[in-house]
């Protein structure tokens, strides 16, 4: 047998020769017995063609395709069984998709998008700016320039699960339309730090000077990132920094656990209780926080005693108070940006994908974009149309509207308010 076969002995008195692929049947050796082992190899390698043609040519996961024709597969239960494993063939599916891209070089440096990788959908051109390095990539056209010129509310945050090896994090900013929040800007950064979310910032809003628009956001909502702070502030002059609410909650329960009080957070009603009264206090009025501390904190002893000097730490400083303050405050948390995350890791399939997957991601959910606000743009759609309903977080909403006008009217003391408040306070992820 040549070196390009392989020989595959389904019965002693017959064989099948296939290619190294085992996508095509080369030649069949004669028998007189049934041909039942015949139609198995052929049905596997007609499943298997099918799985690496879908996978080449779709923009589906490879997961959810094979999951697809696994299904179809049980319209036969008689040939069911002898569909191939995921993992028999998942290497060959993510092989012949990767065919679809263009081959990476050695090392980030050299890397050099193709021109045909550089644009949007529709011909836009999509690769704002790199440097020298290739350490910040931008992703961002004019047209969406302009719309967030058009926003005074911001929303930015990173992910980390889908970026290629090359990279820390994708940066991303988003605003709401018509109720919707869409993503406008995507950047593929190196590192966290200052001097990257300046490059960035400076050449968004070079980039706008270009086009004749200024960026001016009102208000930023994101992650309480040590670097991104400042850099905002510093920016975008006079913009308020608005915390996620949830990301602060999660923060501290984080350092429940550390304090070894997760135990008794989830089976002492009144430790858990004092946990969230505590948090509950980013609802009271700015000046009010303090005396509200103080009054949760007195009397407390040992672990919880060391909880509250970590609040009054990290929590309490003059900078930092306003950021997790949400008083009046109706936009409180970046939910709907991590249900975006959430959204992009789905359609990614898996972990840490290839430079050109995520940038295949990121070109088609701009498109997504561009489709939607035309949609607005012709007066087609509406906020009704745009906008889910979450009902639970409309019920909570309306809870502390209801709460606070009490409060605010004399109505309600202030443990009463931080108690009722408490029961809408996030509880632990990852706890």
């Amino acid at each position: 047998m040549s070196k390009d076969q392989r020989k595959l002995s389904i019965l002693i008195s017959h064989a099948v020769y296939t290619n190294l692929e085992v996508n095509t049947v080369l030649r069949s050796t004669p028998h007189s017995e049934t041909c039942t082992a015949d139609e198995s190899v052929l049905y596997r390698i007609e499943k298997r063609n099918t799985l690496k043609r879908r996978a080449g040519e779709e923009t589906k996961t490879v997961p959810q395709i094979y999951m697809e024709e696994c299904s179809s597969a049980s319209t036969s239960l008689e040939t069911a069984g002898q569909f191939p494993t995921y993992k028999k063939v998942k290497a060959a599916m993510y092989r012949s998709r990767a065919k679809r891209f263009p081959p990476l070089p050695a090392t980030r440096q050299q890397l050099e998008i193709p021109a045909q990788w550089r644009v949007t959908k529709s011909g836009r051109q999509f690769l704002m700016y790199n440097n020298v390095h290739n350490s910040v990539l931008i992703f961002c056209t004019d047209e969406n320039i302009r719309e967030l010129a058009g926003h005074t509310v911001w929303c930015m945050d990173g992910t980390f699960k889908i970026v290629p090896e090359w990279y820390h994090q994708m940066f991303s900013i988003h605003v709401f339309k018509e109720g919707k929040l869409i993503p406008l800007v995507y950047c593929l950064t190196v590192r966290r730090d200052l001097p990257t979310y300046h490059e960035i910032f400076d050449n968004l809003i070079l980039k706008a000077a270009a086009l004749g628009v200024v960026l001016q956001p009102q208000t930023v909502i994101c992650d309480f990132e040590t670097a991104l702070i400042p850099a905002v502030q510093a920016s975008f002059p006079g913009v308020q920094i608005q915390g996620c609410y949830f990301h602060f909650c999660q923060a501290v329960l984080r350092k429940v656990a550390e304090l070894g009080l997760r135990t008794r957070y989830l089976h002492e009603t009144e430790t858990k209780k004092k946990i969230k009264m505590l948090m509950a206090t980013a609802f009271l009025p700015l000046p009010e926080v303090p005396a509200a501390v103080d009054l949760l904190g007195r009397n407390v002893t040992g672990l919880i005693a060391a909880l509250f000097d970590y609040f009054r730490r990290e929590w309490m400083t003059p900078n930092r108070l306003p950021l997790w303050n949400v008083y009046n405050v109706q936009t409180r948390t970046n939910n709907h940006l991590e249900g975006w995350h959430l959204k992009m890791n789905r359609q990614a399939g898996k972990h840490h994908l290839s430079f050109y997957e995520l940038l295949q991601l990121l070109i088609d959910e701009q498109g997504s974009t561009e489709t939607l606000i035309q949609q607005v743009t012709s007066g087609r759609v509406t906020a009704n149309d745009l906008r889910i309903k979450n009902n639970k977080y409309e019920e909570v909403q309306l809870r502390i509207t209801a709460l606070t006008a009490e409060y605010d009217g004399g109505t309600r003391t202030m443990e009463q308010f931080l108690k009722a408040v408490a029961y809408d306070v996030p509880e632990p992820i990852n706890f």
